[in-house]
């Protein structure tokens, strides 16, 4: 096998075989977004992707129109003044 490297913020890193791979992201000290270099096919996956799990793709919350009923101050529009 000839194994994989470790895209990093200072270039890629590696080869390391992918039992050790597997090892560091089980034990966390490869997070699932890493990006890894297959350097059999030549194609980038993530972390995640070699190991079988899926990675949440948190959403920003979504932010609810107050009711009409609310104390809540609400401003409909701008308008360009200062006052």
């Amino acid at each position: 096998m000839i194994g994989f490297k470790i895209l990093t913020k200072d270039g890629l890193k590696g080869p390391y075989q992918k039992s050790s791979i597997i090892k560091a992201i089980t034990s966390a000290q490869i997070p699932l977004q890493a990006r890894l270099l297959d350097l059999e096919t030549g194609k980038y996956l993530s972390a995640a992707e070699l190991v079988g799990e899926q990675v949440d793709a948190r959403k920003p919350a979504e932010k609810s129109a107050p009711t009409d009923n609310s104390n809540e101050l609400r401003l409909d529009e701008e308008t360009g003044s200062r006052d």
